[in-house]
């Protein structure tokens, strides 16, 4: 798809993404202004725009892409968790899991192109560094179960782990270089 195309493609999403918003806040004013039922489009839209231009129209890497949309669903869950009141099902439970799941796949990406191991292995260590991160939502005690948390920063360790004791010299090489061991 040509860049004309696609910025094309990007400015009339990015309108409908306006309109929607737009309207559905004017209804939410005139209708029931004490009850801001608005923020729970407002998320799932801005998440669908940007899934769209940044994963579906992007010629941007599939690991950008993997971690964009971790950061960007977890933004969007967690609006809509604030809105329902704040429960924090979104960073005790599915941020933590959607870890686990962005980390496998990009994992299963390395194992499946061995040759290309080196173009995902800066978004490999960045799905570990995040799968630690639910742990300090929990030392922060914006999360209060501790299990989720636990878990991925378990399999995070393991992923790590794992390429070290699995890797080749040239992978082992690279890590070492990457962290000065």
């Amino acid at each position: 798809m040509d860049s004309k195309l696609r910025n094309l493609k990007q400015r009339v999403f990015l309108f409908i993404a306006i309109f929607i918003i737009s309207s559905s806040l004017l209804i939410n004013l005139l209708t029931t202004p004490n009850e801001l039922w608005v923020f729970y489009i407002v998320g799932p839209v801005l998440y669908a725009l940007l899934c769209i231009n940044h994963t579906i129209l992007s010629k941007a890497h599939a690991g950008s892409k993997i971690i964009f949309q971790v950061l960007a669903l977890s933004a969007m869950l967690i609006v809509i968790d604030v809105t329902a009141g704040a429960t924090r099902w979104s960073v005790h439970y599915v941020i933590p899991f959607l870890v686990i799941v962005a980390t496998l796949i990009v994992t299963i990406i390395i194992l499946r192109k061995p040759m290309k191991w080196r173009e995902y292995l800066g978004y490999m260590m960045t799905m570990i560094v995040l799968g630690f991160m639910p742990v300090l939502l929990f030392l922060s005690t914006l999360s209060y179960v501790l299990w989720p948390s636990a878990i991925t920063a378990l399999y995070a360790l393991l992923t790590f782990i794992g390429m070290v004791l699995f890797a080749n010299k040239t992978m082992k090489n690279e890590i070492v270089r990457r962290f000065h061991f």
